[in-house]
């Protein structure tokens, strides 16, 4: 797995001349912590079911030339549930991404299946979405009083599909790769224009080795492309105690990230995580930083189907 990623890593690098960065989709820093927006294979692949929140505040402090609150903003809540049964896993998800006048609305429900194999556990994931976008047009135009000019805002809602791959070893290596768009909706407000959203693809690498008792660490790639434009996040974590984590990530042709974070609780059921990045690439039409704040809550009771664990003062059965 070792030698196809580091072939994978090299032919991204060697096509550099041809990237570019998708726009039809948002992103996040602390994604490792929560790949069901990605992928809907790896629901289902973590024992417990948990709950999380992601909100990401892009180029902070940026203002459009006319309209005020240019900068974009983002927001995802999820819910992933394990199952025991046909299916591996069950999650929910409903995501507000904010840019200038376009506001979109997803929500998106997931479910796997997984089979164990001799060499790890292999998972296939569809993922069955809702969008919703919305432009609060502030139009600026010469002639007062024309009648073909909009008068406020248009909004639209279209179906959408993705689905996944997954695969896990038993040494905690993993490969994912996924499709979004499959449906390629398209916003027109009303205008005789093609404004479709792409299919997109995504591959997503990485593993969790552990260097001690103390100190783990978690090195991810995650590649995305329509086979126009490419780009890829790479991280770095370290993760200390099972408590502690810190690391950097490298945003081709946009940012360098840090990202921090803690564990609360018994077993670390609480986790809260920022990530801080500045940004690198074509900085006088942006703001230098953007800031996210992660936090997750895992819900180790919430299991769909099998047999559910009956705790006595003394004794779990």
């Amino acid at each position: 797995m070792k030698k196809y990623l580091r072939l994978f890593v090299c032919f991204a690098l060697l096509n550099m001349e041809h990237v570019g960065i998708s726009q039809n989709d948002f992103f996040f820093n602390h994604y490792m912590f929560n790949p069901s927006y990605y992928n809907p294979a790896w629901v289902g692949t973590e024992k417990e079911a948990f709950v999380a929140f992601h909100h990401r505040s892009q180029w902070a402090g940026y203002d459009a030339s006319f309209d005020p609150e240019g900068a974009p903003s983002t927001q995802l809540l999820s819910l992933v549930v394990p199952v025991q049964s046909v299916f591996s896993g069950v999650g929910m998800s409903i995501s507000n991404d904010r840019s200038g006048p376009l506001n979109t609305i997803q929500v998106r429900a997931s479910i796997s299946i997984r089979k164990e194999l001799g060499f790890g556990a292999l998972s296939l994931g569809v993922m069955p979405a809702i969008n919703s976008a919305a432009i609060n047009a502030n139009y600026r135009f010469v002639d007062d009083g024309d009648n073909s000019i909009p008068d406020g805002g248009e909004s639209q809602t279209k179906p959408n599909l993705h689905a996944g791959i997954y695969y896990r070893s038993p040494q905690n290596h993993f490969i994912g790769i996924s499709a979004e768009n499959l449906l390629e909706p398209s916003f027109d407000f009303g205008a005789d224009v093609t404004n479709r959203t792409e299919i997109s693809y995504l591959f997503t690498a990485g593993t969790y080795l552990s260097i001690s008792r103390e100190l783990a660490i978690n090195p991810t790639i995650l590649i995305r492309s329509d086979f126009n434009a490419l780009t890829y996040d790479i991280g770095f974590i370290a993760v200390y105690e099972e408590r502690m984590w810190g690391g950097v990530a490298f945003r081709r042709s946009d940012a360098i990230s840090l990202l921090l974070g803690y564990s609360f609780f018994e077993g670390g059921k609480l986790k809260a995580g920022y990530s801080f990045d500045y940004i690198i690439k074509d900085r006088d039409a942006k703001q230098p930083t953007s800031h996210e704040i992660f936090v997750r809550y895992n819900l180790p009771e919430l299991v769909f189907g099998g047999r559910k664990a009956v705790k006595t003062p003394r004794f779990t059965f």
